[in-house]
């Protein structure tokens, strides 16, 4: 009976430590039976054992029959959407990189050839990123269990047939794909290009930047937006996934929002990422004159810019938050005319 131990031994190791006990000794059992079975009370010979090995098949096989579910990175119910995304990714930053690299070779034009190599090495560390944001943020999908409703049943009824949503409800499929879009373009260009962010100055022998931020204080955030992007790539896949506000969506949507929210204002009320030289290089470009209105009006934005930033942001973020819970909780038609009356 060597060979049966080997076999049990080969299928419970494919299985969580915490299971392999009870599988072992149900497997064991179900040999048994399946031999007395097949011999009648008579002595097994070693090719009755092999038969009913061979009938329980491979122990990879038997031993995905015991997992709760399919061991996938991404199974089938979210591959066509995953391959979706990751090409809506690729190219935006194709997109993103190529913009970058177009800007950076018409400010100097003296350096196209290290322009290029730029190019080409961020587009390969940028797509190995994008690959690598999209393929976690679905397997954190499959690895959650999400589902949309009925998702998993094989045996179809009317009772399976779904309500018609509220129109309302509806995601179109246009509105994830401007996130991720949107998404990937603000990471490329914080990323690679965040000295081009500023005042572009062309004159006839002068093609200067004055960059709003401190390239190297800004660089300490860029995982940071590196993490936002790749959460709103997951928020993104998950609306195109569900395709409908949920409870459950509008709730990721919320805590995303809010998240990002808080994020932001951390980033820019550090005022080591703004440019401490930026009035000053205005002046020395001649775009400037101290003591001009222009130069009075462009100083009380500068230095209120953050605040005036992150106050645009917070109204944004409330407005959309609300948006959405009022699509999901909408307000009693009954409550709304009391308002009206009131």
């Amino acid at each position: 009976m060597d060979i049966v131990q080997r076999y049990i031994y080969a299928v419970t190791q494919k299985l969580p430590e915490g299971q392999r006990e009870d599988i072992r000794l149900e497997l064991q059992g179900l040999i048994e039976d399946m031999l007395d079975e097949r011999t009648q009370g008579e002595p097994a010979t070693a090719y009755d054992i092999e038969a009913v090995l061979r009938e329980l098949g491979s122990p990879q096989e038997l031993a995905d029959k015991y997992r709760p579910r399919p061991r996938y990175l991404i199974g089938p119910a979210f591959f066509e959407v995953y391959i979706s995304i990751l090409r809506i990714v690729m190219i935006s930053i194709v997109i993103g990189i190529t913009v970058s690299f177009g800007v950076q070779a018409l400010i100097n034009p003296a350096e196209m050839l290290q322009h290029f190599i730029n190019y080409i090495i961020s587009m390969m560390t940028t797509g190995v990123q994008g690959f690598a944001w999209v393929t976690v943020a679905f397997a954190i999908i499959e690895y959650a269990g999400v589902r949309p409703k009925n998702k998993n049943k094989r045996e179809w009824s009317l009772a399976d047939l779904p309500e018609i949503p509220d129109r309302r409800l509806l995601i179109k499929r246009s509105e994830p794909i401007v996130g991720i879009i949107f998404s990937v373009l603000f990471a490329v260009l914080f990323t690679f290009s965040v000295e081009l962010i500023g005042v572009i100055v062309f004159r006839e022998n002068l093609r200067e930047v004055v960059p709003i931020f401190n390239v190297e204080n800004f660089a300490r955030y860029l995982p940071l937006i590196w993490g936002l992007t790749a959460l709103s790539i997951l928020k993104e896949s998950v609306k195109m996934i569900f395709r409908k506000w949920t409870r459950g969506v509008m709730l990721f949507h919320v805590a995303f929002n809010a998240a990002t929210f808080i994020l932001l204002v951390i980033m820019f009320k550090d005022s080591a990422v703004w440019n401490p030289y930026f009035i000053e290089q205005l002046v020395q470009l001649s775009i400037l004159t101290p003591g001009s209105e222009a130069f009075e009006w462009v100083e009380s934005i500068w230095n209120s810019g953050g605040n005036w930033f992150i106050a645009i942001v917070a109204i944004v973020t409330v407005i959309d938050i609300v948006t959405v819970c009022l699509k999901v909780y909408p307000i009693h038609k009954g409550a709304v005319e009391n308002i009206r009356n009131h």
